[in-house]
């Protein structure tokens, strides 16, 4: 790996998230008199913290604002290294992260914008004595869709899937939908499950995976419309193996969702207060030359970032304070893919 590149191309993300702060606004200082200074309060718009955990000391600059944005780049990769360090195992020349077309927010056909939505955006750094040894662009808070044309991803990812039974009836053979019926799993029965960066046998894979799905040994769960008893006894026995369950695929490549949800868009923000509503959190992008546990500020908890570029976008706790997964996808959407939306102002819906 060449951290000094590596390092500076996380670098220009992050001149880039200083740039989406750059506005048109002019403002004229004008002095105070001690009287008016007095009745005055108020808190820096960028502070400094510092923090360290086993041998590791960071310093983060925290951003204190919220930011609508709508972006667009070509291409978003990180962590391509040359050929004599090539992750073992893996593809020559390819990307920890490599997202074709990446895009943040959407447009409608009228060209009105809907805002990827970010809140307390920070840069932080990793060092040891006085060497760098990461460096990433984090986010407190962040709602909105994020596309792009996804060739590979390393990090922690998590997926939740819901919705009725229909979708998997419908890619179902007769005997799978025997068994299911058999099992007490109706076309109007609600399942959900998670889902992970996988390899093309199931395994999780966070390493340049291409391929999300149900990890090998893992299942489905019924909300409601199942049997009672036999259904929790056939799920307890019927798991994921091989990204198949029952014969049904279970793992999905990353290529074919375009626009994944990012938070829940489905609640909306009070005009009250400053907060997003349904906003994920912990959402960062990270770079380092060796493995590097971070601290999530939503648990204030340590998490592992790997060597090379990492995204992760962790379970976080939600207004009821029930961990829930950043995206949320149903299983039509799992089965068939998820088209991209618009994120072109004027003819183009991509690669604008």
């Amino acid at each position: 790996m060449r951290p000094t590149r590596s390092l500076a191309a996380l670098g220009q993300l992050a001149l880039l998230t200083t740039a989406l702060m750059a506005g048109s606004a002019q403002a004229k200082l004008e002095a105070l008199a001690d009287n008016e200074l007095s009745n005055v309060t108020g808190q820096a718009f960028i502070n400094l913290t510092t923090d360290a955990n086993a041998g590791i000391n960071y310093t983060r600059v925290n951003l204190g604002v919220n930011l609508d944005t709508q972006l667009n780049m070509k291409k978003l990769q990180l962590g391509q290294y040359n050929d004599s360090t090539t992750r073992p195992g893996e593809v020559a020349g390819s990307s920890d992260i490599l997202i074709n077309n990446f895009a943040l927010g959407t447009v409608n056909a009228d060209d009105s914008i809907n805002a990827f939505k970010i809140a307390n955006p920070f840069i932080e750094l990793a060092y040891e004595g006085n060497k760098v040894i990461g460096v990433r662009i984090g986010f407190g808070e962040a709602k909105g869709t994020l596309s792009g044309d996804i060739a590979s991803l390393t990090g922690n990812v998590p997926v939740h899937i819901k919705g009725t039974g229909q979708a998997i009836y419908d890619v179902a053979s007769v005997g799978q939908k025997l068994v299911l019926g058999i099992g007490g799993i109706y076309t109007t029965s609600v399942l959900e499950a998670d889902a992970q960066l996988v390899n093309s046998s199931g395994a999780a894979d966070p390493v340049r995976g291409t391929q999300a799905g149900i990890k090998n040994g893992d299942g489905l769960t019924c909300t409601s419309g199942c049997a009672p008893l036999i259904t929790d006894v056939a799920l307890g026995i019927i798991k994921s193996g091989d990204c198949a369950l029952l014969g049904i695929q279970t793992c999905f490549n990353l290529d074919q969702f375009k626009s994944l949800p990012v938070g829940n868009l489905g609640v909306a923000d009070s005009a009250s207060t400053a907060a997003i509503e349904g906003a994920t959190k912990g959402f960062f992008i990270s770079l380092q030359t060796k493995d590097v546990a971070w601290r999530d500020l939503d648990s204030n908890s340590f998490m592992t970032a790997l060597k090379g570029a990492f995204m992760n976008m962790p379970k976080y706790k939600d207004a009821n304070g029930n961990m829930v997964s950043p995206i949320n996808i149903d299983f039509n959407q799992a089965f068939n893919g998820i088209p991209r939306q618009d994120t072109c102002l004027g003819a183009a819906t991509s690669g604008c």
